[in-house]
């Protein structure tokens, strides 16, 4: 063909080895040039494909100085998911260590005799291993677990208790930790049929108390919530034990809650008498029972408002596009506004909030950056709904989106009120530090995760829908717009990890929030001095206190999401002990990172950080190998079809 050229076989793989090698902290060897390296090997519990219980062989290791790269590698090849959960494993478990993410770089090696159901239910043993290794903490040989590692730090339900029970019995294991709420368990029972023609299968179910059957085999079955609980069984340490929440004054203007359910109100009134007026009976009767609840649920928060201030404000913010959609419903049906007139309505709206964004030129402290960045956040959602309005060729469709957008928008605007309530005169350095790379990892890694275990069990994905539309805008939005990035950031990964826990725990989701709380209240200590952090953190506690669980979980989620994202943008915590190895926590045990100096050659290393580097190779030859194989299938087939 004339005016292209083709690579030939040995450019291609060049190009294609050198685009997976990180070249930022290679040394003169070929190895990235690390000064502390430790691994450590864990044994994990899982399920063969014939259905049996085996143990898979893991390797973890964490290296200093690195740059928050994750590198996985399993034999045979496992699923995706479990990549995913070895990168939150490490978010995590730098996180509890009180350590910065980005100063490490993880490795996990994961290797077995016969191929494993893959997923992610060996991620909170992952997560334990790297959190030893992080805190220089030795675990106990005679205690595994199983369970999903969210990004909250809780242990999430897995299948294959039973088998993974029996297989940690049969190699020696003595307790054995499982997620909380999975203590009676329904197990898989084959039942076979021979027949002269052939053999009939039947799948029935049996309950097992695994407590009970781990006592019979001699184990011990203990359930835990989160990774802070499995630690204790592993180590023997409580990294809870010296924490205490204390009461957490937020700033919540009364004047900004009076005007929002103000507001509301108003507009439900407007809906009621724009329903008056609608001739169809059908449509009259539905509008009023909507109205009705919405009086309901109105009235039910100005009861709470001085009590609960935090709560009636978010619950008042959340329902602002039902609000909205009844309102310009009801006015289409009894005709007294046009699809014309609602386009040209939301288009100024639009305007004017976007020209309120434009103005805010003066420095921001942490807080109003914050809010900033949700804001952008939303404001850029208002827009993707009035695009889509003006691509629609449905009616009915075009006046869904176009009242999402309209209501986006009036959303957008109360959390510039709050920037503007604000008083502070301290400008944040945040936006200066934050690395889109990480932002972008972090939001795609947990989304991806949970998108993918939410369509293995067949979940109703509804509830990921703002997490997956803040993810589509961030995939469209991310060039030169760092604060809104944020703002999709934080979505992105506080709607994802609310919308695992409606999947996964429905049956428990009061134990769910509790235990979030627990978390938080460890990281209390922790936390960055942010009052939006705690503004979180004050709604999920005020929804607990009206056992509004789904709520609870919802606002601890934001909470966790924005401390993940200021821990990843935040250099140091000054509440943090370290020791000078490399920002490790510091630690009583004898075990500690192995320091090599800078121009040291390999040979004269020691035997463990030997097996370590050892270790690293082995895993970059694999990668090689790979890149090298797919090279040449694909150059065999650029040859076939020239």
């Amino acid at each position: 063909m004339h005016g292209y050229r083709y690579a030939t076989p040995a450019s291609l793989i060049i190009l294609l080895a050198f685009t997976l090698i990180p070249t930022a902290a290679i040394s003169d060897s070929g190895l990235p040039n690390y000064s502390y390296i430790k691994s450590i090997t864990i044994y994990a519990p899982a399920v063969s494909g014939s259905g049996e219980g085996v143990l898979s062989k893991t390797t973890l290791i964490v290296a200093y100085p690195g740059g928050g790269r994750v590198f996985f590698s399993a034999l045979p090849y496992t699923e995706l998911d479990t990549q995913g959960a070895a990168r939150i494993a490490a978010y995590i478990a730098s996180l509890a260590a009180g350590v910065s993410f980005s100063n490490y770089d993880y490795y996990v090696i994961t290797e077995s005799n016969v191929p494993i159901i893959g997923g992610p239910s060996s991620g909170g043993l992952m997560c334990v291993g790297f959190l030893s290794l992080l805190m220089n903490k030795t675990l106990n040989p005679s205690v595994t677990m199983t369970g999903m590692i969210n990004p909250d730090g809780t242990i999430g339900p897995v299948g294959g208790l039973k088998e993974k029970l029996d297989a940690a019995a049969s190699n020696g294991f003595k307790t054995f930790l499982i997620p909380r709420g999975q203590r009676y368990y329904q197990y898989p029972v084959i039942q076979e049929t021979r027949l002269p023609w052939g053999v009939i299968r039947r799948t029935t179910y049996q309950s097992i108390d695994l407590v009970e059957y781990g006592r019979s085999i001699n184990v011990s079955v203990i359930e835990v919530g989160s990774i802070f609980d499995a630690f204790v069984y592993f180590t023997g340490v409580d990294i809870n034990a010296s924490s205490v929440l204390e009461p957490l004054q937020v700033s919540m203007p009364g004047e900004i809650v009076d005007s929002l359910l103000n507001n509301l109100s108003t507009t439900v009134q407007d809906t009621y008498s724009s329903a008056s007026k609608v001739y169809d009976y059908y449509y009259k009767r539905t509008l009023q029972m909507v109205i009705d609840n919405l009086n309901n649920t109105l009235s039910s928060l100005y009861s709470i408002k001085d009590k609960y201030p935090v709560y009636t404000f978010v619950q008042g913010f959340s329902i602002y596009p039902t609000v909205i959609y009844y309102n310009l419903y009801s006015k289409v049906l009894s005709n007294t506004l046009s699809m014309d007139s609602i386009l040209d309505t939301v288009n100024t709206t639009l305007i004017s909030i976007g020209n309120r964004l434009n103005s805010i030129g003066r420095n921001l402290d942490l807080d109003e950056l914050i809010w900033f960045s949700l804001a952008k956040a939303v404001y850029y959602r208002a827009g993707y709904y009035y695009t889509n309005a003006l691509s629609s060729t449905s009616n009915s469709n075009e006046l869904a989106y176009l009242s999402y957008s309209l209501s986006y928008a009036k959303q957008c605007s109360i959390l510039l009120d709050l920037i503007e309530a604000s008083s502070s005169s301290s400008p944040s350095s945040l936006i200066n530090l934050v690395d889109t790379r990480d932002l972008y990892a972090a939001a795609s890694t947990i989304y991806s995760y949970i998108e993918a275990l939410v369509n293995e069990v067949g979940g109703n994905t509804q509830v990921l829908s703002d997490a997956s539309d803040y993810y589509g805008l961030m995939n469209s939005q991310i060039v030169n717009d760092t604060v809104t990035l944020l703002g999709f950031t934080i979505y992105v990964i506080g709607e994802s990890t609310y919308g695992l826990h409606m999947v996964f725990d429905q049956s428990n989701l009061d134990d769910i929030a509790y235990v979030q709380q627990a978390i938080l209240t460890m990281l209390s200590s922790k936390i960055p001095s942010s009052q939006v952090l705690r503004f979180f953190i004050k709604y999920g506690s005020e929804a607990l206190e009206n056992r509004d669980y789904s709520s609870a979980i919802h606002g601890f989620s934001q909470a966790f999401s924005l401390y993940l994202v200021l821990a990843l943008t935040l250099e140091g915590n000054s509440n943090t002990s370290t020791s000078s190895q490399g920002g490790v926590a510091s630690s009583n045990t004898t075990t500690s990172f192995i320091q090599i100096p800078v121009n040291q050659p390999i040979a004269n290393t020691t035997p463990e950080n030997q097996l370590s580097r050892g270790l690293i190779l082995k895993y970059l030859g694999i990668l090689v190998i790979t890149v090298v194989a797919i090279s040449v299938i694909l150059v065999l087939r650029m040859i076939k079809y020239r």
